[in-house]
């Protein structure tokens, strides 16, 4: 699961490494919440934009929102089969930049968990797969988005077993391109967590959980 993430990246360091053609201003934010607005690239045909868009996605024949279940990830294994992503996956994919994220231990005492901050060793972003969507709801139209979740790494597996899927800037091509490619080459891209020596987490304070608070110091380490 990914329920909450950072991004705290200058804009101009984002359009150089993802080779964008356009992308608005951002702040950076240290406590990115669900069904808030945030940053996704996709291909627009001419090529790479950066733009902002809900989290959770919004299938494009939705009819009542209100009705739906607030779609933040999306399992990997299910992609193919689920309504509510299989039109997505097949042609509008979509990568979601991320300085890190958090996770939530469960402690031994069962009653209390110890937030965990993810990140890359190498400092760059972590460009989390994602799918996009379009519905027109009360004759306005909502860019949505969710991320795609896969099984967890050895480093991330005793906090918890999912962990967003992150892709190497090698796969962002094939991710990216909007026209119908294979299942199994998808899914190749999927299924394979990020190697556990790519990244590095340490316990953050609790004051990551709620969800007004922001600043730097969510992130800094703290005694577990």
């Amino acid at each position: 699961m990914c329920g909450r993430f950072t991004l705290a990246y200058p804009r101009a360091d984002l359009i150089k490494r993802y080779r964008a053609v356009t992308m608005s201003d951002i702040e950076p934010r240290y406590n990115i919440v669900p069904s808030t607005d945030i940053v996704v690239i996709r291909d627009s045909g001419t090529g790479r934009e950066i733009l902002m868009m809900h989290w959770g996605l919004i299938p494009h024949w939705a009819k009542d929102i209100k009705m739906l279940p607030l779609l933040l990830n999306a399992r990997a294994e299910s992609l193919v089969i689920k309504p509510s992503f299989k039109h997505a996956f097949r042609r509008q994919r979509c990568l979601i930049p991320a300085s890190g994220f958090y996770e939530w231990k469960q402690m031994a005492d069962g009653r209390s968990k110890q937030p965990f901050y993810i990140s890359a060793k190498d400092g760059n972003p972590l460009s989390f797969a994602g799918l996009w969507e379009s519905a027109t709801v009360d004759e306005v139209v909502i860019n949505s988005c969710t991320i795609i979740t896969t099984k967890s790494n050895e480093l991330i597996h005793p906090i918890h077993d999912r962990m967003p899927v992150i892709l190497p800037p090698e796969a962002w091509d094939t991710w990216l391109t909007p026209s119908p490619l294979p299942d199994d080459i998808l899914m190749a891209i999927l299924m394979k967590p990020l190697a556990s020596e790519h990244m590095h987490l340490w316990p953050v304070s609790p004051a990551v959980g709620r969800i007004n608070n922001q600043g730097d110091q969510l992130i800094l380490p703290v005694n577990e």
